[in-house]
């Protein structure tokens, strides 16, 4: 059990004010940070209309470096006035990479193995203000590498 006894102090006489608690490192199974989501929702608010409904992106990874552990990803960002809408227009946002920067936090609230899905599908809805998540985890296949350019024939001499 413990207790604690609280004093009035000078503030002149006090130390420096006791840092925040500290939140817990994220980790598989917790809650999110809403801190994450609502910067992903404010980023892609920047582009949407007045009469939007729905609201979603796909990032995809686009490379991967085993050796380094490292993975590049690239975003399509859309939204629509009709929550049936599967089409969607363009969206334009504050960054695409503030966007994979927040889903890469959201990352580290999944196992291991959640953590190498290749693409993910983001879906807002504004009626209800929720949001959907969706990974895909179909084994990542780099791109070929780029062929040489043919080498043009000499033209002949006239």
């Amino acid at each position: 059990m413990f207790a604690c006894a609280a004093q009035a102090q000078d503030a002149k006489k006090t130390g420096p004010a006791p840092a925040e608690a500290q939140k817990p490192a994220p980790g598989p199974g917790q809650t999110p940070d809403p801190a994450i989501i609502e910067g992903i929702i404010s980023c892609l608010a920047e582009g949407l209309t007045k009469d939007w409904k729905k609201a979603w992106f796909v990032i995809k990874e686009t490379d991967r470096n085993e050796a380094e552990g490292t993975r590049q990803f690239e975003g399509d960002f859309f939204y629509a006035t009709s929550v049936k809408d599967t089409k969607g227009r363009r969206l334009k946002t504050c960054g695409a990479e503030k966007i994979v920067q927040g889903v890469s936090d959201l990352n580290d609230y999944l196992t291991r193995e959640q953590q190498r899905w290749t693409s993910a599908t983001f879906t807002f809805t504004r009626d209800d203000g929720k949001y959907d998540v969706k990974y895909d985890y179909t084994p990542f296949k780099p791109r070929p590498a780029a062929k040489p350019a043919a080498k043009k024939k000499p033209e002949p001499a006239k």
